[in-house]
Formats: structure tokens, C-alpha cells, sequence
């Protein structure tokens, strides 16, 4: 009887590390989108020495139109200042981190683009479940 307690305790804890695992990659996936998004921010910084206000005027798709993937919702440009935000809404049905969001930060010095990658405050995907490179 102990032997069965004992395996079912350590089952519990190592489904609960593999679905964190599942959803930490499904987060990683939408690294690949921000990487794209990135790109074509900083593109639009290049020519015209202004961040885009909106997912067009940097030459992406409609922010809707990402509901087609798997994991993705919503990707979009902030269309308030700050501008250049590309704010990333995952779809991660049953879990915690569905519906939330993460965020890259354009930051322009000296005519050069840099990134921050952060979840909001409000609405945000836990910390524990993002890519390492944005934990701050």
C-alpha cells in the first residue's frame, strides 16, 4: 500500500513538471512570430526613423489573422503610444497562461533598436513559464 501511495505522489508531481513543460514550449513557439515581428518593426525604424503604430504600416498581418496557428491568438503592434510594442496573446486552452499575453519592448538609441521581453503586469503570462531571456 505504501509503494502505491509513494508512485502515485511522485506521478502527480511529474505531470504537473511535464505540463509545465508543454506550456513553457508552447510559449517558446511564439517566439518565432515576435521574431518576426521584431524584424519587421525595427525594418520600419530603419527607413523611416519612427516605430509603426499598427500591425500594416510595418507590414504584417491583421493581429486576428494569428488565430489561425496553434498557439497563437492575437498578435499585434501597440497603436498608442509607446508605439512598436508587439504584444503576443496565446492560445493555450486549459491552461493557466490562456488568453494572456507577453510583450517585446522596442527601445531606440543612437539610431539602433533594442528589445525587451516582458510579460505585463496585467494579464501577463507567469514568469516561471517564459523563455528564459525574458524573465527580467
Amino acid at each position: 500500500m505504501a509503494v502505491v501511495a509513494i508512485i502515485s505522489i511522485l506521478a502527480m508531481v511529474a505531470m504537473s513538471s511535464y505540463s509545465d513543460f508543454l506550456t513553457r514550449s508552447k510559449i517558446g513557439e511564439g517566439m518565432v512570430f515576435a521574431a518576426e515581428a521584431k524584424t519587421a518593426v525595427t525594418g520600419y525604424y530603419y527607413d523611416t526613423q519612427e516605430l509603426p503604430q499598427n500591425n500594416r504600416q510595418a507590414g504584417l498581418p491583421e493581429p486576428n489573422s494569428y488565430d489561425r496557428h496553434e498557439y497563437i491568438r492575437k498578435l499585434a503592434l501597440s497603436t498608442t503610444e509607446p508605439f512598436g510594442v508587439v504584444t503576443i496573446t496565446f492560445k493555450l486552452t486549459g491552461t493557466k497562461e490562456d488568453r494572456k499575453t507577453l510583450q517585446f519592448i522596442p527601445a531606440t538609441r543612437n539610431g539602433k533598436v533594442s528589445w525587451t521581453c516582458l510579460p505585463p503586469e496585467e494579464n501577463g503570462v507567469d514568469v516561471s513559464k517564459v523563455p528564459a531571456n525574458c524573465r527580467g
